[in-house]
């Protein structure tokens, strides 16, 4: 017999889950579908790199943007506005017959991309904390599906020959109709959190975002720079055949979406920072074995627990923020903690991106296996990342009065 609380949670769960899920499909749509944009709009790499790099600046000016709107209406009304921005950029990324149209809407869609970051994240929280478990690294896992069904839907359009712009409409359309079905039961403001807000509470403390912000900037450098550099890697270092490169870009994929899926079991059983510890070690362990590989098939395995290492750290990073800041400032904390998400992609694709050019390829690998370690020195701040840490639970009776006010 089911239990009549989780029943009445459900469909929020199912709402919040569709978020993350509709942010993976669109980014995942758009930047598999990169070199028919280019073609179509007779651009070089160089300028298509330029842009992606505007989009993680404008993501960050989205991430604050959509802390405002937390703060001063609810996290359920920043991502509603945040999945109509991405599938709006999306649309016109598709339909855009200039060059210059095309930066426009690669701009607003970086905007959106920043919004819904951070408020799938602060719903996310809000979520783990009405059930009482963890359940953050599971919805970080949908976000890999979407992903992945982006990147199936774009090669299948392309097998049937499907305009780049038919298919990012249909992207679009996908979005907005999923994201208007389920936005009703995203997760209100908490009558106390307003107050708190409005009457000029709590101010968000500095230092777990400094300290937490840390694990998330190294895990999106590493990540960054691991996507970019590995299937070179293999081919160029390991003399790995074109059909067999992409295996280790596949490998590290398939170990973190292994690994978000099971994290929160192994959370609610060990704790968060055991959970920590043990990644990082796996990770470690992955990432010398690909330093050390002189072949392919150790290199894949070693990508394979590198992804399966260090996937939970991002999103116990965002859980940790609700438990080490106070009362009614958590989507203000997320919002600022996201901010590190779009430094971590610009360093890995800079820094890494430069080491592997100037040295060797194998030296890409050496600067992530450098910078993991330091996230050890948040653990006290990821212990918070346990469900209920510091906080009363909330009862489903009080997210069924207040479900449809933001």
């Amino acid at each position: 017999m089911s239990d009549p609380r989780t029943a009445a949670l459900r469909p929020t769960r199912v709402a919040v889950s569709t978020g993350f899920l509709l942010q993976g499909l669109v980014i995942s749509s758009i930047l598999t579908q990169a070199p028919r944009l280019i073609d179509k709009h007779d651009v070089g790499d160089g300028t298509f790199t330029t842009v992606l790099v505007l989009v993680a600046v404008l993501s960050g000016v989205g991430s604050v943007a959509a802390g405002r709107v937390a703060e001063r209406r609810t996290s359920a009304t920043a991502l509603r506005r945040g999945l109509w921005g991405i599938a709006l950029g999306a649309a016109v990324i598709g339909l855009a017959p200039t060059t210059a149209t095309l930066m426009i809407a690669f701009a607003v869609y970086g905007i959106g991309l920043g919004a819904v970051d951070a408020s799938m994240n602060m719903q996310g929280v809000r979520v783990q904390a009405l059930y009482g478990r963890s359940l953050i690294n599971g919805l970080h896992g949908l976000w890999s599906v979407g992903g992945i069904l982006g990147a199936g839907y774009a090669s299948l359009c392309a097998w049937l020959d499907v305009p780049v712009a038919v298919s990012l409409l249909m992207v679009a359309a996908v979005a907005v109709v999923a994201c208007e079905t389920v936005q009703a039961h995203f997760v209100p403001a908490v009558e106390q959190e307003v107050s708190l807000v409005q009457t000029d509470g709590p101010r968000v403390p500095w230092r777990p975002v400094l300290v937490l912000g840390l694990v998330v900037l190294v895990f999106f450098a590493s990540d960054t720079g691991i996507l970019t550099w590995c299937t070179r890697y293999l081919e160029d270092a390991l003399g790995a055949s074109d059909e067999l490169a992409p295996l280790g870009y596949g490998a590290y994929q398939v170990g973190a979406l292994v690994s978000r899926l099971s994290a929160d079991l192994l959370v609610r059983r060990i704790g968060a920072v055991r959970v920590v510890v043990a990644g990082v070690a796996t990770g470690l362990v992955g990432l010398g074995m690909v330093v050390a590989s002189g072949t392919t098939a150790p290199a894949v395995v070693g990508l394979f627990l590198t992804g399966l290492g260090l996937a939970v750290l991002a999103p116990l990073s965002f859980a940790a923020i609700a438990g080490a800041v106070p009362p009614g400032t958590t989507d203000v904390a997320i919002a600022r903690l996201n901010l590190a998400n779009y430094v971590g992609a610009i360093l890995g694709g800079g820094l890494i991106g430069a080491v592997a050019e100037g040295w060797d390829l194998r030296w890409a690998f050496v600067v992530p296996l450098v910078l993991v370690p330091f996230v050890l020195v948040a653990l006290r701040d990821l212990a918070a990342a346990d469900p209920g840490h510091g906080r009363p639970r909330r009862s489903s009776r009080g997210v069924k009065e207040r479900r449809g006010q933001g």
